[in-house]
C-alpha cells in the first residue's frame, strides 16, 4: 500500500514504565480531580462511530486520516502524526474519561504542525486525536500517554487485536482485500491508518469500560499491549483487559503469567483472550497461531477460553449470592450477553474454577456452554473472566456484529461492572473473595 505521508505532529508525553509519576506531577488522586473538570459534549458527534476490521462496511469518503509512530508515549518522550489525504489539518486531542457524562475533555488543538511538550495539561489516560480538514470526513487516531507506573489498576489497551483486524489499504491478519481469508496477510504493519473511524476497535471494545473505571475515581496507569509486551513488571493491584484482547506475544503473557505467581488480580471483561499468538518486530505484526497448538492453552492461566464463535445466549447467573453477580439478586438473566466469541471451561486445561454464570442448555443442544468463571490462584490474586466478549460493547450498545440490548439488559451489565470496578483496587482479592470450585483442576 502507498502511504502519502504529507504532515506531522510531534506530541511528547509521560511514560507508562519508566519515568515516576512525579516528574510529570500525578498524585494520588489525580483521575478523580480530572474528571472533575469539564467535559466536551458533542466531542464526537461529527465523526459517527464506523466499526473496524470489515471493510465492507466503510462508505466511500474523502477522509483525512493518520496514523502515530508510536502506540504510546511518555514522560520526555515524542510521537510523529503522519496525516494522509490533506496538505493540513486541524487537530483535536481528546482524553477519554467520564466527566460528568460527556466523555471526554478537549485538552488541547492545534492549527499547524509542530513540537509541543507533555506538561500538566496533557494527562495520562487514552486519547482519540480528531482530525479536521474542509471538505474532508473528519476520523480520530487513538493514542495513549502513560502516567505512574505505581497505580491501583493498570488497564492494557489491545492495540495488537486492532491491528492484526485492520484493513486499511486491503489486507489484515484475517482476510485480503477480496474479503477472502487465502488472500490474508502474513504481517501487518502499524504505519497505517485504521479502518473504520480511525479509532481501531476502542470505541466499543474499551471506551465504555474506561469511562466507567474514570467515573469511580480509582488511579489509572494506561499501557498498551506493546508496553506490557517490554515490561519488566507492573506495580499495580490488578491488571484489565476489555471486551477483545485476542492478539498476545509471548513476553506479554510470561508477564501475565508472572503477575498473577506474585498476586497481581486478572481481570478479563471480554472473550476469546490470548488466543492468538503473534510476534512483533519493530512495528510490525508477523503471524498467528493459537496457543493451544503449541501447546499452551489459553485456559492455564485463565481457567477457562474461547471456544465458540457466532452465538447469542442468555446468561443465567449460579452465583448469585456471591461477587460480583450478587448485585442482580435470586436467579438473575441478562439477555443475549454470550457472544459473538464465547468462553468455557469445559473440556480445557487448567485450574479448579468456580461457575459465576453460564448459557443454558436446549433439549436439543449438545457439547461445551458459555461461562464466565473465578478463580483465586495461590498467591491470593483473584482471576475473573466475564467470558464474552460482547460484555463490553453492551455497556454502551454498540456491538458491531449487529446483536443490540435492552435498558434493562444495560443496565444489569454495568451493575455487574461496577461492582467488579469499585473492588479492582483491592490487592490480592482471592484473600477476600475465595473461589467455591465447580470444575475442578484439569490437566
Amino acid at each position: 500500500m502507498k502511504l502519502a505521508l504529507v504532515c506531522a505532529l510531534v506530541i511528547g508525553g509521560m511514560t507508562p514504565i519508566t519515568a515516576p509519576a512525579t516528574q510529570c506531577g500525578w498524585q494520588e488522586g489525580w483521575v478523580k480531580t480530572e474528571n472533575s473538570k469539564a467535559g466536551s459534549k458533542g466531542w464526537d458527534s461529527d465523526v459517527p462511530l464506523r466499526f473496524s476490521a470489515d471493510f465492507s462496511r466503510r462508505k466511500e469518503a474523502q477522509r483525512i486520516e493518520g496514523y502515530f509512530d508510536q502506540t504510546s508515549i511518555g514522560c520526555g518522550q515524542s510521537t510523529t502524526l503522519k496525516i494522509i489525504g490533506a496538505k493540513s489539518a486541524d487537530i483535536a486531542l481528546y482524553r477519554i474519561g467520564y466527566y460528568n457524562g460527556a466523555g471526554a475533555r478537549l485538552v488541547q488543538t492545534i492549527k499547524s504542525t509542530k513540537r509541543i511538550t507533555a506538561t500538566q495539561s496533557t494527562p495520562p489516560g487514552q486519547y482519540l486525536v480528531k482530525l479536521k480538514s474542509p471538505g474532508k470526513t473528519s476520523t480520530f487516531v487513538p493514542l495513549l500517554i502513560g502516567g505512574s507506573s505505581k497505580s491501583e489498576i493498570t488497564f492494557i489497551s489491545s492495540v495488537l487485536t486492532w491491528q492484526a483486524y485492520n484493513q486499511w489499504g486491503g489486507a489484515s491478519l484475517y482476510k485480503g482485500a477480496d474479503g477472502k481469508r487465502e488472500t490474508k496477510a502474513n504481517t501487518v504493519s502499524f504505519d497505517r491508518p485504521y479502518d473504520g473511524d480511525g479509532a481501531g476497535q476502542f470505541r466499543y471494545m474499551e471506551e465504555p469500560l474506561i469511562q466507567m473505571f474514570e467515573q469511580l475515581g480509582l488511579d489509572i496507569n494506561y499501557l498498551t499491549d506493546i508496553d506490557l509486551d517490554k515490561a519488566p513488571e507492573i506495580d499495580t493491584a490488578s491488571i484489565v483487559l476489555g471486551g477483545h484482547s485476542e492478539f498476545w506475544t509471548q513476553s506479554m503473557r510470561d508477564v501475565i503469567e508472572k503477575e498473577i505467581q506474585q498476586g497481581t488480580n486478572l481481570l478479563i471483561f471480554g472473550g476469546n483472550t490470548a488466543y492468538a499468538k503473534t510476534d512483533l518486530d519493530g512495528r510490525v505484526m508477523n503471524n498467528r497461531i493459537p496457543y493451544r497448538d503449541i501447546n499452551q492453552p489459553e485456559s492455564n492461566f485463565m481457567g477457562s477460553q474461547f471456544f465458540a464463535l457466532g452465538i447469542k445466549k442468555d446468561l443465567e447467573v449460579q452465583a448469585d449470592s456471591k461477587w460480583p453477580f450478587n448485585v442482580l439478586g435470586k436467579a438473575a438473566v441478562i439477555k443475549g450477553i454470550y457472544g459473538y466469541e464465547a468462553d468455557t471451561a469445559m473440556g480445557t486445561k487448567g485450574p479448579g474454577v468456580e461457575i459465576l454464570a453460564r448459557a443454558s442448555i436446549s433439549p436439543t443442544e449438545k457439547g461445551f456452554v458459555a461461562m464466565s468463571t473465578y478463580y483465586a490462584a495461590s498467591s491470593a490474586a483473584g482471576v475473573l473472566n466475564l467470558g464474552t466478549n460482547a460484555w463490553v460493547c453492551a455497556m454502551a450498545n454498540r456491538c458491531p456484529w449487529g446483536h443490540s440490548f435492552d435498558a434493562t439488559s444495560m443496565q444489569q451489565i454495568r451493575l455487574v461492572t461496577a461492582a467488579i470496578v469499585k473492588q479492582a483496587g483491592r490487592k490480592k482479592i482471592g484473600n477476600w473473595r475465595p473461589a467455591f470450585i465447580d470444575i475442578p483442576t484439569r490437566s
